[in-house]
């Protein structure tokens, strides 16, 4: 008997929430399926995507008057170096971006738009990741390790979040 009202009282409230419930089904579903791809896609994409990102660091540090050297996904100045991995990277969280602007129910030219612009903003913002985190290690060591685990992570997800969100409130749903 209590089974059975719990069992509708659920579907009461899945009712209630179908879109809520229809979102989070499709961004699990993409995000998935972002995962599988990049990770099936690592030497053809993931690979020559940290690369870039380091040959852009070694570029901008460059630019700005700075010594520093790259090789593959390396990338160094003076006295610090910090080699790229995967999620250092920003593919995933890009992916994960990715996901939550497919997922939700706009009109597929606003989910590009949406995807393009907030992919260019994620990379960007992984570009200074990497560069304070080579000044960082450079000049205060001891933070490094912490920064570069905790506060990078929690703020690159914040800047994931924000983009998300920013972009949630300037689009119309379609039905």
């Amino acid at each position: 008997m209590q089974s059975t009202r719990s069992s509708g009282r659920l579907s009461r409230i899945l009712r209630q929430h179908r879109e809520g419930v229809r979102f989070c089904l499709r961004f699990s579903g993409y995000t998935l399926l972002a995962f599988l791809v990049l990770y099936a896609l690592d030497d053809q994409v993931v690979v020559p995507f940290t690369r870039r990102i380091a040959w852009l660091t070694h570029r901008l540090l460059r630019a700005a008057g700075i010594q520093a050297w790259v090789s593959g996904a390396s990338v160094g100045i003076p006295g610090f170096a910090v080699e790229i991995k995967n999620n250092c990277n920003a593919i995933y969280e890009i992916g994960l971006y990715a996901a939550a602007i497919f997922a939700y129910p706009a009109p597929m030219r606003e989910r590009l738009a949406g995807f393009l612009l907030g992919g260019v903003v994620l990379y960007v913002v992984n570009l200074l990741r990497v560069v304070s985190l080579l000044a960082l290690g450079r000049y205060w060591p001891g933070g490094f390790q912490a920064t570069h685990l905790y506060v990078w992570q929690a703020l690159f997800l914040a800047v994931v979040a924000i983009l998300w969100l920013g972009w949630t409130i300037r689009v119309r749903p379609v039905a």
